[in-house]
């Protein structure tokens, strides 16, 4: 998108802020999402509060709006302006008027990804590694873990995004192990797996993708630490440096503290975790610029990797 392009379609409703008063009226504000990202919406009323506080009363979190207006610029971000009188609209939608997959991707064939994590976790063959992962997936977590995204908007935010990523870290980490064979391989593959754990606590998915209170309050490497030491300590004689290694890697994936890891990578086996996280997470969330782009321009300017992007041929 960008300055002047008009849009006419439908979005999830994250947060909105209260009322307030401009120069010609009533605005407020509200953040929306679809299945290709999160923009900042302006509804920008006249005179007559009243029909602002009507709009304004119609939406709230999850709820579904079909919104008419036009992008905008602001402090280098874009973002939707709504003006009534230059015939924008914001209407509120019921079940049936909209399509869920508009608003919320899945990822492709979820049982073919499931069966593989599967024959991964069963090819782990240290008798500690193997005991914490099968308590960890029984059916149930399974289900939960295969329905979880990886994340709200930056890479693999669509149904069925957690096991494809944790999969893609994985062929990473032993593609690394191929080159790098003093590498523990079941801790790096265990690694790998439970990397990420803690996300199927830290995201809630309704109407969209959003943060768990514990989430929040936590975040999911602490999350993913604490399920899997909880498991750990049903494990009888588990030994304590194999724990630390485990643990570490979990805590430590995101590689640097300023990343929102408490601790950095120690042993080679966290290392490779983390690179290949980052590598999928980063790679993965191009493609998606360039795949999601509305544009006939051969580059378009990335606010998060701050940089011009490719668009290709």
């Amino acid at each position: 998108m960008k300055p002047g392009d008009k849009v006419d379609s439908v979005f999830s409703v994250h947060y909105k802020k209260s009322i307030s008063e401009y120069k010609y009226g009533s605005m407020f504000e509200f953040r929306v999402a679809d299945r290709t990202g999160q923009i900042t919406v302006k509804y920008w009323g006249g005179e007559d509060k009243t029909e602002v506080e009507k709009i304004f009363e119609t939406i709230s979190r999850d709820t579904i709006v079909q919104i008419r207006g036009t992008i905008g610029e602001y402090r280098g971000a874009m973002e939707l302006a709504v003006n009534p009188n230059e015939g924008g609209m914001v209407k509120l939608l019921s079940e049936g008027e909209y399509d869920i997959k508009e608003l919320i991707g899945t990822i492709e064939d979820i049982p073919g990804l499931v069966a593989r994590l599967k024959e991964a976790i069963a090819s782990v063959k240290d008798p500690h590694y193997s005991a914490v992962l099968g308590k960890i997936f029984d059916e149930k977590f399974i289900e939960e873990f295969s329905k979880c995204p990886a994340s709200i908007m930056l890479h693999s935010a669509e149904i069925g995004g957690l096991v494809y990523h944790t999969l893609n870290v994985l062929d990473h980490c032993n593609t690394a192990w191929g080159h790098y064979k003093k590498m523990d391989k079941d801790l790096l593959t265990t690694g790998a797996i439970l990397h990420d754990v803690g996300k199927v606590r830290s995201f809630r998915v309704t109407t969209n993708i959003n943060q768990t209170e514990e989430g929040v309050f936590l975040g999911h490497l602490v999350i993913g630490m604490n399920v899997v030491k909880s498991k750990i300590d049903e494990i009888p004689d588990f030994p304590v440096e194999k724990q630390n290694k485990l643990l570490h890697i979990i805590l430590s994936h995101h590689g640097r503290k300023d990343w929102g890891s408490p601790v950095e990578p120690a042993i080679l086996e966290a290392q490779t975790v983390h690179i290949a996280d980052d590598f999928d997470a980063k790679l993965s969330y191009m493609m998606s610029k360039i795949e999601d782009a509305t544009t006939d321009d051969s580059f378009i300017w990335d606010h998060r990797f701050k940089r011009h992007i490719y668009m290709g041929n």
